[in-house]
C-alpha cells in the first residue's frame, strides 16, 4: 500500500474523529441552557430532597385529582429510594445529551389536552460507579410545558 495515502487517510480520520468530539461536546454545552433541561435536573433534587409539593407542582393540575396524592406520594416515595440508594442523593456527573421530539400519548392527548412533547436525555454518575441514561418527558398543554416522567 502506498505510504502517503495511508498517512494522509489516517489523518483523515483523526481530524474527523476530533471534529465530531467537538461537536458533541459543544452540542451537550448548549443543552444546559434550556429551559426544560434545567427543570429536569431540579426534578433530581426534588426526588433527592423526596419534596412532594415540589413534586406535584411540576404536573398539570389535572394530575393530583387523575391519579391521587396517595399514588404520586409512593411514586415519589419509590423514586426518592432508588435515587439516594444508587447516587446517595447527589449524582457526580450530570450530562444533557439530547432533547428530542417525543410521542404524545392518547391518554396525555385525551386527559390533559397535551398537544407535544419532548424528552430531555440524561446521562447520570456517580464517582462509586453507578450511573444510568435515562429521559425526563415533558407535556405541552396550552402554553406551558409540565413534568410527565423521569425514569431512574
Amino acid at each position: 500500500m502506498n505510504k502517503p495515502w495511508m498517512a494522509l487517510a489516517l489523518m483523515g480520520t483523526i481530524a474527523g474523529t476530533l471534529i465530531s468530539t467537538n461537536l458533541q461536546a459543544s452540542t451537550e454545552k448548549g443543552f444546559n441552557n434550556d429551559p426544560l433541561a434545567q427543570r429536569c435536573i431540579k426534578m433530581l433534587d426534588i426526588y433527592a430532597a423526596e419534596d412532594f409539593d415540589a413534586y406535584v407542582a411540576e404536573f398539570p393540575e389535572p394530575w393530583l385529582g387523575i391519579f391521587g396524592e396517595k399514588t404520586l406520594r409512593k411514586q415519589l416515595a419509590d423514586r426518592h429510594g432508588k435515587y439516594v440508594k444508587e447516587y446517595q442523593a447527589k449524582p457526580d456527573t450530570i450530562k444533557i445529551k439530547a432533547i428530542t421530539p417525543a410521542k404524545v400519548a392518547k391518554i396525555e392527548k385525551e386527559k390533559l389536552g397535551a398537544l407535544e412533547a419532548k424528552e430531555i436525555d440524561l446521562y447520570i454518575a456517580s464517582d462509586k460507579g453507578n450511573s444510568s441514561a435515562t429521559a425526563c418527558k415533558y407535556l405541552r398543554i396550552g402554553d406551558s410545558w409540565y413534568f410527565r416522567s423521569l425514569r431512574l
